[in-house]
């Protein structure tokens, strides 16, 4: 239509500076290798957040379809109104013990909670303190919340002491992922809890990325590092090592109170399905059973990380799981992963405004059913793939 064709011309200058996005749709369970629309075989999958391969595991399948027969699909108002059900109560004290929290209040999705805690804790005239890279979710509920908010960068612990510092705010809160999805890094969790604690500041900390792999429990990095009573807030979005929908924030009871009463993104959005309870249900009994899970996705990112690094290749500061291989240019990530792509290997290309000009990458995800096979060939791929990259222009 006439009326959109600034529109087309926009997409154009996309295409030309290699950063026009494409979906790509996946037609078979998920797992460590995928079947993809129009694709002939099957593609390893190295892209994907289901680090703990619970998306696809029978034990959920059999309590959704169970949930189905039971309860049907949708809740069919919001929560306030009729929408909450049996598995919602549920979910929300299972994860309360599994966060030894007091209490637990489950969102539609990681983003909804972010937006719900941070536009309704934080008050005029309190300082919000986000890390710079923390996630979109994050930045963009701070920017739409009414408290004024400061970057750092945890390098510069420094900075973040001379914020914490300022006297002119009636609370402060420090905002942090546990592991920083683009970089795969870790968050100093044990030196923001002593300046929590020096500065009586809030701590909260998005667990994304750490929920279900990290910790003893498999409650995150808080988890592992002994500091979960610390924490005054886990966001935990639940669609990545759980493998389902939705997100928990995990708080004391009159934090979640308040939420109910006062959270926008709580009170005006039609409850999660009561089939996403139940999935939620299944695959936390499998974090909590299973933690050989955890076991093998920490010695197969151990392992690709090695492999990675000795090929040359840099894996910036990774620590965990999300191992990204830093290519630079955005037309020459594209390039590495469409030869990785027609190797047998899907591991999608990463370019600003995702991660800063400069910095384009592919985003390594690890399973913890990868075996062997997978993570050597796709470092062999990959070492083959950069080797034809260094000779396209920029």
């Amino acid at each position: 239509m006439a009326e959109f064709s600034f529109i087309d011309e926009e997409l154009c200058g996309l295409e030309r500076s290699d950063m026009l996005r494409r979906l790509r749709c996946i037609e078979s369970i998920r797992g460590p290798a995928v079947r993809l629309t129009g694709d002939a075989g099957e593609k390893i999958l190295f892209c994907s957040n289901n680090y703990l391969n619970i998306a696809g595991d029978a034990k959920v399948a059999e309590a959704v379809i169970d949930a189905v027969r039971r309860y049907g699909y949708g809740a069919g108002a919001s929560r306030l109104i009729c929408g909450t059900m049996q598995g919602h109560a549920e979910v929300e004290q299972r994860f309360a013990e599994f966060f030894s929290a007091e209490s637990a209040l489950l969102f539609n999705s990681g983003w909804t909670a972010n937006q719900a805690v941070l536009t309704t804790i934080p008050q005029e005239g309190d300082l919000v303190l986000l890390d710079k890279l923390d996630h979109a979710s994050v930045i963009d509920a701070a920017m739409a919340g009414k408290a004024t908010f400061r970057t750092y960068r945890r390098n510069d612990p420094a900075k973040l002491e001379k914020l914490l510092a300022d006297s002119r705010f009636e609370r402060k809160f420090i905002v942090t992922e546990s592991v920083f999805s683009m970089d795969g890094d870790r968050a100093d969790l044990t030196r923001l809890v002593e300046l929590k604690k020096k500065h009586s500041a809030i701590l909260i900390v998005d667990e994304a990325h750490a929920a279900g792999c990290l910790g003893d429990s498999g409650a995150g990095l808080a988890d592992e590092l002994g500091l979960l009573d610390d924490v005054d807030i886990v966001v935990a979005p639940l669609g990545k090592a759980f493998g389902a929908t939705g997100a928990i924030v995990a708080a004391a009871k009159n934090v979640t109170d308040y939420l109910i009463n006062k959270a926008r993104g709580f009170i005006y959005t039609t409850a999660p399905s009561p089939v996403n309870c139940a999935a939620l249900l299944a695959a936390l009994e499998i974090v909590i059973s299973e933690p050989q899970r955890r076991q093998s996705l920490a010695a197969n990112c151990e392992y690709l990380r090695t492999r990675l690094n000795a090929l040359g290749l840099d894996t910036a500061s990774s620590t965990s799981h999300i191992i990204p291989v830093i290519i630079g240019d955005s037309g020459k990530t594209l390039a590495v992963s469409s030869h990785l792509y027609k190797r047998g290997y899907f591991a999608a290309a990463i370019r600003p405004p995702t991660v800063a000009a400069g910095t384009a990458r592919l985003r390594i995800s690890v399973q913890a059913e990868h075996t062997k096979v997978h993570l050597d060939g796709l470092a062999n791929a990959l070492s083959e793939a950069m080797r034809i990259s260094a000779h396209r222009q920029p």
